[in-house]
């Protein structure tokens, strides 16, 4: 599995989702000041168990949790019946805001603040989660990262 795809700016960029009734399937993640250890594994490993387990993945999205020294990496599934530990639900109203960060990965930071910035003076609470999505592929070498700030 490879994370990450062409991103769409008119689908992401300055845009509020709601994502109330997805769910999606995720394994830990460690990281290292921000810097998450073992990415490429944790990607092969989350697909094979979210099959293993019964899911049907839906779309291409690959999440990661914005952390210090945990997070994880996440992918939306069908929703199941059963209790799974490893299913993150949001059934309560959840809405997501998104922007595109157009920048070096290791900078990531900077758009993470003016995210959450943008967010609280919408009047909506800071977010309770950060996410966020990459393309590997760039364009002269421009990389773009999808944000996500769950409210």
């Amino acid at each position: 599995m490879k994370s990450g795809y062409t991103i769409n700016d008119a689908e992401w960029d300055n845009r509020e989702h709601d994502w109330t009734g997805k769910s999606f399937y995720f394994l830990p993640l460690t990281y290292i000041f921000y810097i998450p250890l073992g990415l490429g594994s944790k990607l092969d490993s989350l697909n094979r168990e979210a099959r293993q387990a019964g899911y049907k993945i839906l779309g291409k999205m690959v999440l990661i949790e914005h952390g210090m020294f945990k997070g994880r990496v996440a992918i939306e599934v069908e929703k199941l019946d059963n209790f799974d530990a490893n299913r993150l639900d949001f059934d309560d109203k959840t809405k997501v805001y998104t922007m595109v960060y157009t920048g070096s990965p290791a900078q990531i930071g900077q758009g993470i603040k003016r995210l959450t910035e943008r967010v609280v003076s919408r009047g909506a609470m800071s977010p309770r989660s950060i996410f966020y999505m990459y393309s590997p592929k760039t364009a002269s070498g421009v990389y773009k990262t999808v944000i996500f700030a769950l409210t």
